[in-house]
C-alpha cells in the first residue's frame, strides 16, 4: 500500500510540474507610456492564433497606427481572446487634431465593421492616461458613416487624449488606442 501511495504521489507531482512553464505560449511585449506590458498568446497546432487587422486614425494628411488592446477574434476555425489594460501610445505616435475637426478611423479589414464606438480619455500633464470608469473623466465620441472608414468629430476641450475605438465585425471585436 505504501508503494502504491508513493507512486500516485510521484505521478501527481510529475503531472503538476508538466503543466508549468511556457510550452505553447509566446510572450509578446510592447512598451507604452504606462510601462512595459506582456501579453501571452496561446498557440494551437497551426501556429499563432488570428488577430484583428491593423487600423489607423488620420487627420490633415497625418496618419497613426492604433495600438491593439483587448480583443476576441475568430477565423478559419481557430481564435481566442486577449485582454490588455488601457494603452497610452507613445508621444511620437500622436495625431494633432484641432477641436471642432473630424478625424477618420480606417478599419484594416476587408469588410466593414457592424459597430464602431469611440471614447476619449484626457491625459495628465505628465502624459499618463486618466482612464477610469468615472463618466465625468471621459468623453463619448460618435463615429459616422459606413464602410471601412468612419468619421469621428473631435468635440473635445483642448488637451491631450487617448481615444479608444471599439469595433465589432463578423470575426469578433477589438479595441484600438490612439493618442491625439
Amino acid at each position: 500500500m505504501k508503494v502504491l501511495m508513493t507512486l500516485v504521489l510521484v505521478l501527481l507531482l510529475a503531472g503538476c510540474a508538466a503543466g508549468q512553464g511556457g510550452a505553447g505560449q509566446t510572450p509578446a511585449e510592447e512598451t507604452t507610456a504606462n510601462g512595459k506590458e506582456e501579453t501571452t498568446i496561446q498557440q494551437g497546432a497551426g501556429g499563432n492564433l488570428p488577430r484583428p487587422p491593423d487600423s489607423t486614425l488620420s487627420y490633415g494628411g497625418q496618419e497613426v497606427k492604433g495600438s491593439l488592446g483587448t480583443y476576441c477574434w475568430f477565423s478559419d476555425g481557430s481564435g481566442g481572446c486577449a485582454d490588455a489594460p488601457p494603452i497610452t501610445p507613445p508621444r511620437k505616435r500622436t495625431l494633432t487634431v484641432p477641436s471642432g475637426s473630424e478625424m477618420v478611423f480606417r478599419y484594416g479589414g476587408q469588410s466593414p465593421p457592424k459597430k464602431v464606438g469611440a471614447e476619449a480619455y484626457p491625459l495628465s500633464k505628465n502624459g499618463t492616461s486618466t482612464a477610469s470608469p468615472d463618466p465625468n473623466r471621459s468623453h463619448s465620441l460618435k463615429a459616422h458613416g459606413s464602410g471601412v472608414e468612419r468619421t469621428i468629430p473631435v468635440e473635445l476641450p483642448p488637451g491631450e487624449y487617448v481615444v479608444d475605438v471599439f469595433i465589432t465585425v463578423r470575426q469578433g471585436d477589438a479595441t484600438y488606442y490612439f493618442r491625439i
